[in-house]
């Protein structure tokens, strides 16, 4: 029987230092001579998993679409085939035997409704891990953000210090910026006029480019001028030095048409903004009748639609078997756990060996830093040099810091965010039954990214994973249940 095999690192760093790609092309040959398994290509990628179109992936998929008497993939686990959905179900088209040899598992169109699920749950869990250790990464910059340190590039009228790391007036245009919030509080100039009087004072857009109409909107707009800023969504009180006060910035407000009064608060509906017209495509709308009774209907934004009156409680069934339709049986639970404490174990050993291969990468920045501040003394470099060098080389350790951080706690988040799935899939329903209205749609907003209304026909869409596990669950009813002994053979 023929086969594949395909490894990946994630990053060239990785490669060069010989950890990862050899240890998974070993593995995978002494697997296929075990299985009497003849390996005719094998293929390495070393770039970032993050989005699809990686070299080498996409040369496998070609060569197994092209060579159909190729009927086996070997790779070392899941996330070393895909981190991604697309990639996902771009394998899933293949008519292939996947074999996760390290997860001790196999994956084909013959195989179990609950392996599928399975399997899908981890490509989720894989994605999540990614996506964690990005977050984790991130955290840092959140922190700095917390002490009043601006974490990113200075905005318009601004300088990052690179050596202090924060951010200081810049004397050319910062003067020009003030004089335009004094401009435009006391009205009867455009932001046409104000681009020009920025222009005339020499300020530049991102990348040197002109000042637009749009970039002017967003400095009146900034609230970094008079002393706070927004990061990741959240506001922060900054350290920085203001350009303006916040009175001058408050009548700015009220110029541009964002100081007016108040919304008047709406009444909450239990299904507002989660449904959708599945005749006409407009939003359905919960509106109060008589002052007690509740109905739903179509907006008809794109002209008369048939789609009729619903009372609400009509919808709550309805709207409650979209997540009867998530429920994990136990059996399921188990299967899950014991491949989460698998998947633990194998990223926890690739998170090891990468801290280990930093903290060398940190030595000897350090010890760079040693010789060339002596050097510094001995006047073998001079001052300039020094400044540049150990800027750089103290960036890098930081940086370096940050990965070792993400990396203690990425892999234990991401099985901690999987144990949630599964809990969240077994409660939701009962929780939705004893929920009140706010807790009826934070609940569906968690589950569901859109559903269509017909009727009282209700069809769901399903954020990932909670989509895989809705379809998982109704395969395994529409198919015969198999015994152990039949699951079929890896």
């Amino acid at each position: 029987m023929k086969c594949v095999t395909y490894a990946r690192v994630s990053s060239k760093e990785q490669r060069e230092e010989g950890f990862s790609i050899e240890a998974q092309e070993r593995l995978l040959k002494e697997y296929a001579r075990k299985k009497t398994l003849a390996i005719v290509r094998q293929f390495v990628d070393v770039e970032s998993a993050k989005a699809a179109g990686r070299t080498q992936f996409n040369e496998m998929i070609d060569c197994l679409r092209k060579n159909r008497d190729i009927k086996d993939l070997l790779v070392e686990k899941t996330d070393r085939l895909y981190r991604n959905f697309r990639d996902g179900l771009t394998v899933a088209d293949l008519d292939v035997k996947i074999h996760f040899v390290k997860e001790g598992r196999c994956l084909s169109r013959e195989s179990r409704s609950q392996d599928q699920l399975l399997h899908d749950i981890l490509l989720s869990l894989a994605k999540n891990y990614s996506v964690n250790l990005s977050e984790e990464t991130k955290k840092g910059m959140r922190e700095k953000a917390n002490q009043g340190e601006w974490p990113g590039k200075a905005p318009c009228g601004y300088r990052n210090d690179k050596v202090a790391h924060r951010v200081h007036p810049d004397p050319d245009i910062a003067p020009a910026i003030g004089r335009a919030f004094e401009a435009y509080a006391a009205g009867g100039t455009s932001l046409n006029r104000l681009r020009e009087m920025l222009r005339e004072s020499g300020v530049r857009g991102g990348n040197g480019k002109t000042v637009s109409k749009s970039l002017v909107e967003q400095i009146l707009k900034n609230p970094f001028y008079y002393g706070d800023f927004v990061w990741a969504g959240e506001r922060y009180r900054g350290n920085h030095e203001p350009l303006i006060s916040r009175d001058l910035y408050d009548r700015v407000q009220i110029v541009l048409g964002r100081g007016g009064h108040p919304r008047t608060r709406t009444r909450d509906f239990a299904f507002k903004g989660i449904l959708k017209c599945a005749k006409c495509g407009c939003a359905i709308v919960g509106e109060l009748k008589k002052g007690k009774y509740i109905y739903y209907h179509c907006t008809s934004a794109k002209g008369r639609c048939d789609q009729p009156y619903i009372r609400e409680e009509s919808l709550v069934e309805a709207m409650g078997d979209t997540l009867r339709s998530i429920q994990v049986t136990p059996s399921i639970v188990q299967d899950i756990v014991r491949a989460l404490q698998d998947f633990h174990s194998t990223e926890r050993e690739h998170s090891e060996t990468e801290m280990k291969r930093l903290r060398a990468r940190q030595t000897d920045l350090q010890r760079r830093l040693d010789k060339a501040y002596e050097d510094r003394l001995d006047e073998v470099i001079d001052q300039g040099y020094w400044h540049e060098v150990s800027t750089k080389w103290r960036s890098e350790q930081d940086s370096i810091s940050r990965r070792i951080d993400a990396l203690r706690t990425a892999n234990r988040g991401s099985v901690d965010f999987a144990l949630e799935i599964l809990e969240l899939s077994q409660e939701a329903y009962s929780l939705y039954l004893s929920g009140n209205t706010e807790g009826k749609r934070q609940l569906l907003n968690s589950v569901l990214s859109n559903c269509t209304l017909d009727g009282l026909t209700v069809t769901p869409t399903y954020k990932k994973p909670f989509g895989y596990i809705a379809e998982g669950l109704d395969l395994q009813l529409k198919l015969p249940r198999l015994d152990s002994n039949q699951r079929p053979a890896d």
